[in-house]
């Protein structure tokens, strides 16, 4: 189980804007009980990295807490309470391949059971790249193959729909699994992935909202306001961004759309929206 949250912009140089703004509406806790670890990723000089903190901490983090001032424009955050697999670095959200990143808020049920008929289908070099044992990677590998399927895997132009769709088919794949087990329970499959240049979510079983954001005008971060002259060049690019945001879990949902049960939601490189069913 864990929460996510995920931000696709047009402006790598204004996330720290973006996280900053987004602080007093996404919450990465479920409940009570503070998180076992949190982890988020992003894109900077071509490279994809990967942040990981045990909890340890009195109180949860916050959004802007956990990531800081880092520059890109994607990003994955995940908060982590271990269900199945150790609470550790290889099992700890987001997950990375070349350049996918993947967090999961659920569970994969029945996966004692399910994991060996995927681990059977899958290509063995996605097969070799598991380090963890959570449901969770093994879910990722599958999107990777559906991925590498579509022609997709490698694509840095990969159409986002295309992306949905093999998000949507990973979830069919595991869902069918698990009844194929004997498992009734409904599934809980919130997922998110990105290369970089678009995203894709699903909402199955657990709540997922969408942000579609304009301007960040005025910007506490770098001292923007409404009295600012339009002479200050950091006024055109806080006016101009765009971003779309998802989150598990509100602190306000002022903004937000809740996304439907059994729903896809793929975001373009020019952040344009596709609403889909799961089964469509």
């Amino acid at each position: 189980m864990g929460v996510l949250a995920a931000i696709l912009q047009s402006d790598a140089n204004l996330l720290r804007c973006q996280v900053a703004r987004l602080g007093a509406h996404v919450s990465l806790q479920e409940g009570t009980a503070p998180p076992d670890a949190y982890g988020f990723g992003h894109y900077h000089a071509g490279n994809v990295l990967l942040s990981r903190r045990p909890s340890g901490a009195p109180l949860p983090l916050t959004l802007p807490d956990l990531v800081g001032r880092v520059d890109s424009e994607a990003l994955v955050v995940h908060a982590r309470r271990a269900t199945i697999g150790k609470a550790k670095d290889e099992n700890t959200h987001p997950f990375r391949f070349r350049r996918w990143l993947f967090a999961h808020d659920g569970t994969v049920e029945a996966f004692d059971r399910v994991r060996p008929r995927l681990l059977a289908e899958l290509p063995d070099f996605l097969r070799r790249n598991i380090a963890g044992d959570t449901d969770s990677e093994h879910a990722f590998m599958w999107l990777l193959k559906e991925l590498k399927d579509a022609g997709a895997l490698d694509d840095l132009d990969a159409d986002a729909p295309a992306v949905g769709r093999a998000l949507a088919r990973t979830v069919r794949r595991l869902e069918a699994y698990s009844r194929e087990a004997g498992e009734q329970r409904p599934a809980r499959l919130c997922f998110v992935a990105t290369n970089g240049r678009v995203m894709a979510a699903t909402r199955r079983g657990g709540p997922l909202f969408y942000a579609l954001l304009e301007g960040i005008i005025p910007c506490p971060v770098d001292g923007i306001t409404d009295q600012t002259p339009e002479s200050d060049p950091r006024l055109r690019p806080h006016r101009r961004v765009k971003a779309v945001c998802f989150a598990s879990r509100l602190l306000s949902p002022n903004g937000f759309i809740e996304v439907p049960e059994g729903s896809v939601v793929s975001v373009s490189r020019s952040l344009q929206v596709t609403v889909s069913a799961l089964n469509g």
